[in-house]
């Protein structure tokens, strides 16, 4: 061999070395170094911690009549790092939950990942947002588990029992005074999507279940407390008087 042809051999042979010297010290930079990094970012994208909201505690007069309970309701959020088509999506949350396109879309926008889309939506609403996402593979939009507040009695001892606001805290009554024991606690877990965003099995060993709210035993009954507003209204609007109070004992224990 001419030393031109040992010299180019040797150019070669170096330049390989030299390449799979570079691949190797960026695979093990990868791999070793920033291992930890680029999996967090990829777990970033893949999983979503999705709430599991507690129930709140049930409110019962002395007899165990129901003043105030719960109706299951689910709530639509968006995870926007899965999100493939926004246009189709803000058109068909539009049409289906009433929310109107602007508002959509700056949620959509507004640079968070976990958006809440609307709260409160109803079994069958949200059966049929289902049907409408699968035809057109619509990624993004996910439902959770919630509940609604009813007071099955309408008015009725409302200043006694109280509200709850938007975020089901209690608001003055007893739905305030007790908060502490009819709110609970909600919990979490972490589920993992693939590529096209649909949901594998959840890690079981990153969940905790929630603890619902106690129930409240009030010594109001209901049936009596009936009979005395009945009977103030039809007072109000005989005698229009300024205030009314109405007292029921028992005559033999006063």
């Amino acid at each position: 061999m001419n030393p031109n042809s040992r010299n180019r051999c040797v150019l070669v042979c170096a330049a390989f070395i030299g390449l799979f010297s570079i691949f190797s010290f960026r695979l093990i930079y990868l791999q070793a170094i920033k291992h930890d990094e680029y999996a967090g970012l990829a777990a970033e994208k893949h999983v979503y911690k999705q709430i599991i909201y507690a129930e709140r505690g049930v409110i019962l007069d002395a007899n165990q009549e129901v003043l105030a309970h719960n109706i299951p309701v689910e709530t639509i959020v968006a995870d926007a790092s899965h999100l493939n088509n926004r246009e189709a999506v803000v058109a068909l949350l539009h049409n289906e939950l009433g929310i109107p396109a602007a508002q959509v879309t700056e949620k959509l926008n507004s640079g968070r990942r976990y958006i809440v889309i609307k709260r409160g939506v109803s079994g069958r609403a949200a059966s049929a947002l289902r049907e409408k996402l699968r035809p057109g593979n619509l990624r993004g939009i996910y439902f959770e588990h919630d509940s609604t507040r009813i007071y099955p009695n309408g008015s009725m001892l409302c200043h006694v029992i109280g509200f709850t606001d938007f975020d089901h805290n209690g608001i003055q009554g007893v739905e305030g005074s007790m908060e502490q024991y009819l709110h609970g606690q909600d919990g979490y877990r972490f589920i993992e999507h693939n590529r096209a965003g649909q949901e594998i099995v959840p890690y079981r060993g990153q969940e905790r279940l929630p603890r619902d709210g106690y129930q409240v035993h009030l010594t109001v009954d209901l049936g009596l407390q009936n009979i005395v507003e009945n009977e103030i209204d039809a007072a109000m609007q005989q005698y229009s008087p300024q205030k009314a109070t109405i007292i029921l004992m028992r005559p033999q224990t006063g």
